[in-house]
């Protein structure tokens, strides 16, 4: 059961992002990032450490944009960290698509956190 509400949590951040992506208000992104926290609740990085590490990797392209949307440098810092993590550990797994689209996420999360300080 707690594996489905995981589940459910995933596809509902999945399908919030683009949504969110779309509109100028921040809400359904910020709705995203809830929903993928709620799915790290169940897939943790001992069990699957793969799916875990899907579920911050997008829970942290949908907190760029919200930062973006913002100026909360913190959201774009914990964005970055977050993309960080889901491309280093698909790296290490030897997972190249997922690792190659994290990696290209990253310098879009760099760019907005150097813009963000002021840098």
């Amino acid at each position: 059961m707690r594996n489905l509400l995981s589940c459910k949590a995933l596809g509902v951040g999945t399908a919030l992002r683009p949504l969110g992506e779309r509109e100028s208000r921040t809400a359904r992104l910020e709705e995203a990032v809830a929903a993928f926290r709620a799915a790290l609740e169940e897939r943790t990085r001992e069990r699957v450490p793969l799916d875990w590490a899907m579920t911050p990797g997008r829970m942290g392209v949908a907190m760029v944009t919200t930062a973006e949307g913002t100026g909360e440098l913190a959201v774009a810092e914990a964005a970055l960290a977050e993309i960080e993590t889901a491309h280093a550990t698909m790296a290490a797994a030897g997972h190249g698509p997922f690792a190659s689209y994290y990696e290209g996420q990253l310098p879009r999360a760099r760019a907005l956190v150097a813009r963000l300080r002021g840098a």
